[in-house]
């Protein structure tokens, strides 16, 4: 039954992608009216995310510690994870440098009873701090989880830490977070994904990552707009039952607490050091399902809530504004004057171009070429301000661009249908994994299509046109760079599950209060034996 109404809902894309594709060849002016549409949006998208993260960085405001040490409830939502990589993660927990605290396991919607049994008797083994939860049935995915999952918290707990099941958290990781807690009115403190299954042959992947991070985030603070990131985010139970709790309504939960945060008048904050590494896919399907469910959810959030957000009194212009640069970090708007190129290069086959659709022409090609300019331009930013080599931002952007339909068709995905499940990443190492050509048939159609395209504008003279095709066609294919890189990333995440560890960080870098570099070392990821 279910994959009928999968079948069917493809159909439906499929015809109206065929509908409006015959739609814009009988109508030339409704073609060119969408072109300049989809251009201003994307320029204007693209100029606000650039104006955010050039922005000089803000440093919180961080305390010493008293002596009194609040109470934190840790929750590790977990589903079908596997259970030696979670037992290593509840393995960091239990060794933080923190005595008020307690650690509650979420298993939701696990059926296989081999990959939560253990872990259950683990938790035992770990001691009374540890409690093993496990719901099947339950709604909402991991919002409905950890909703779920409050009623069993310690009634000393006035923070919830959240953790993801891959993540080792670092021994004074509560420590450092509970100093960026300088005011009552805070209601989240967010820190950075950083992973352990990084070496040079993933760089690109991991930088892509990290450069939401060094772009978005850090610009955050100044903005007063920090969203959660799903993981290593310490909550204030007080300001998070003052929004009822976590909304099952979009699938990145995360980004949309910080936001209801922001509307109910706390601050967020964002720390821009690591207390924590996880796992990065190991695995296009996996990286592919991630990055749609990041820009997918996201735009559910704009969907369901623009008119909460613009019309809010709470916030002020420039937290909307950093609200709507975070909302749209993973998004791009290439799909259309893609597909434009290729329906004007076959109408160019049978009949000179018009006036009209030569500016669309036009107008497709500098939305391209304006995509290129601007996404290198952000990620230069962020990146080249922690240390990194043009070399490597440059494997960050080939890594961004290949991975271009996903951020493309996510959101007109939402336009269309907003509902999605969640869709979990694979962290079993042991799975089968598709082949590149499998894991690559959209990307690879599009490039094939864009070529002769390519080569039509360039016979008849349409040459700027041509060179936006080609350009797309290559960023199309960049998509092999991306399945390579997962293949590293794969035999590094075997060498970490094996129990060999890092005893450097490919980048380690020093930054001082004003977010300056002063240090930066290392140069590939260094394993050695426990």
């Amino acid at each position: 039954m279910k994959s009928m109404k999968a079948l069917a809902a493809k159909l439906a894309w499929l015809s109206a992608l065929a509908g409006g594709v015959a739609l814009v060849i009988l109508l030339p002016l409704v073609h060119v009216l969408l072109a300049a549409f989809n251009f201003v949006i994307h320029f204007g998208v693209m100029l606000l995310q650039w104006l955010m993260v050039r922005q000089p960085r803000v440093e919180p405001k961080q305390v010493r510690l008293g002596s009194k040490q609040p109470f934190v409830s840790i929750h590790v939502p977990a589903h079908n994870e596997p259970s030696e990589m979670l037992k290593r993660t509840l393995d960091s927990l239990a060794e933080l440098d923190w005595d008020n605290y307690e650690v509650l396991v979420i298993d939701n919607n696990t059926t296989d009873e081999s990959l939560w049994r253990p872990i259950e008797a683990y938790c035992w083994e770990l001691g009374s701090r540890f409690r093993f939860l496990h719901v099947e049935g339950l709604p909402g995915f991991k919002a409905g989880a950890m909703n779920w999952a409050r009623q069993y918290m310690s009634s000393e707990a006035e923070f919830i830490f959240v953790v993801d099941a891959d993540y080792l958290v670092d021994r004074n990781g509560l420590k450092t977070a509970m100093k960026y807690f300088s005011a009552p009115d805070i209601g989240l403190i967010q820190f950075p994904q950083d992973y352990r299954n990084v070496g040079a042959g993933n760089m690109g992947i991991a930088l892509d990552f990290k450069h939401f991070f060094s772009s978005y985030m850090t610009m955050a603070n100044r903005f007063d707009c920090v969203p959660s990131t799903g993981t290593l985010s310490l909550v204030q139970i007080k300001a998070l039952n003052s929004i009822e709790g976590f909304s099952t309504d979009v699938i990145t939960e995360d980004a949309d607490l910080g936001l209801r945060l922001g509307m109910k008048g706390y601050r967020t904050v964002y720390g821009h050091e690591s207390i924590g590494h996880g796992v990065v896919p190991h695995d296009l399907e996996g990286l592919k399902k991630q990055r749609w469910r990041w820009a997918f959810g996201n735009a559910q959030i704009l969907k369901l809530g623009w008119r909460k957000l613009l019309l809010n009194k709470q916030l002020s212009l420039k937290q909307k504004l950093g609200y709507v640069a975070h909302l749209t970090a993973w998004f791009n708007f290439n799909l259309f004057p893609s597909l434009s190129l290729v329906v004007l290069a076959g109408v160019a086959l049978v009949a000179d171009l018009t006036a009209i659709q030569q500016g669309t022409l036009a107008i497709s090609a500098a939305t391209l070429a304006s995509f290129f300019l601007i996404r290198f331009m952000v990620l230069y930013t962020g990146l080249k301000r922690d240390g990194h080599t043009l070399r490597q931002i440059l494997a960050a952007f080939a890594s961004h661009v290949g991975m271009g339909w996903i951020f493309s068709a996510s959101w007109l995905k939402c336009l269309w249908d907003h509902r999605s499940p969640f869709i979990r990443t694979n962290k079993f190492v042991d799975q089968l994994i598709p082949g590149p050509v499998r894991s690559t048939m959209v990307e690879l159609g599009l490039g094939v299509t864009l070529v002769a395209a390519c080569g039509v504008l360039t016979a008849l003279g349409h040459y700027w046109g041509a060179a936006a095709a080609l350009a797309m066609a290559a960023g199309r294919m960049l998509i092999y760079s991306v399945w390579s890189q997962t293949r590293a990333t794969l035999e590094l995440t075997k060498r970490v599950e094996a129990g060999e560890k890092i005893s450097r960080h490919p980048w380690t870098i020093q930054t001082s209060r004003d977010g300056t570099v002063q240090e930066v070392s290392g140069s590939g990821l260094v394993l050695k034996e426990t």
